[in-house]
């Protein structure tokens, strides 16, 4: 049968190796456990039955052992009151219900053999789905933590996320447009000046030196002549 062959498959199965060499070991190793829960669930069914079927040959058996110690009373009973007759149906009886208990004890053995076998089997495959799902919360808390430290070494090494940087660029983008549009308009005003002619009053006056104090008493000297 398809489960007996699961069961040497499940049982001797190594868990490590099974997640070697897939892309994705942790879903693997889910599927792996699924199917054991699956088998073991049909296990346990098969050792219901076999345990109680256990039961009924053991108590047929019982039932058997019992007719035939009564017929073999029965038996002697009519030997001692002389009915020969009487004696031979008893003693077939007897005999019909010893065969039977035999052929029950080999049954029987037989059953309980079986049904030992399934426990153990049961007990073992319960011991490797456990293992399994040890397994399988040791894979995702490795899994979880192999992604978080990979995040922080991409952010240690300048590899923030894409829409991380796209927003720094944005801003670096705006702030030099406003940087443009402020010198423009520091160009338009003083164009504008210009263009007017630029007023003697609004014309600022030099810092004056003693050269030019000098020049400007020369000048006045000769317009007086």
């Amino acid at each position: 049968m398809g489960v007996f062959k699961r069961f040497s498959d499940i049982i001797s199965a190594n868990l490590n190796e099974l997640t070697e060499g897939f892309e994705d070991p942790e879903k693997m190793l889910k599927q792996a456990v699924r199917e054991m829960e699956e088998t073991i669930a049909e296990v346990t069914n098969q050792t219901a039955k076999a345990m109680a079927n256990e039961t009924t040959l053991s108590r047929e058996l019982e039932r058997n052992r019992a007719q035939e110690k009564q017929w073999q009373a029965r038996a002697e009973k009519a030997v001692e009151e002389g009915n020969d007759d009487l004696a031979r149906k008893a003693l077939g009886r007897k005999n019909e219900h010893e065969k039977l208990a035999a052929a029950l004890a080999d049954q029987l053995e037989a059953a309980q053999e079986a049904s030992v076998s399934l426990r153990r089997q049961l007990a073992a495959m319960k011991a490797k789905l456990a293992e399994g799902k040890r397994n399988l919360a040791t894979l995702s808390a490795r899994q979880r933590a192999a992604d978080f430290r990979k995040k922080m070494e991409t952010q240690a090494a300048g590899l923030a996320p894409e829409v991380d940087q796209c927003a720094f660029a944005k801003f670096d983008r705006m702030k030099a447009k406003v940087e443009q549009a402020e010198a423009e308009a520091a160009a338009m005003a003083e164009l504008r000046g210009l263009d007017a002619g630029g007023a003697a009053e609004d014309v600022e006056t030099p810092d004056e030196g003693p050269d030019v104090s000098a020049e400007l008493a020369e000048l006045k000297r000769k317009l007086k002549k």
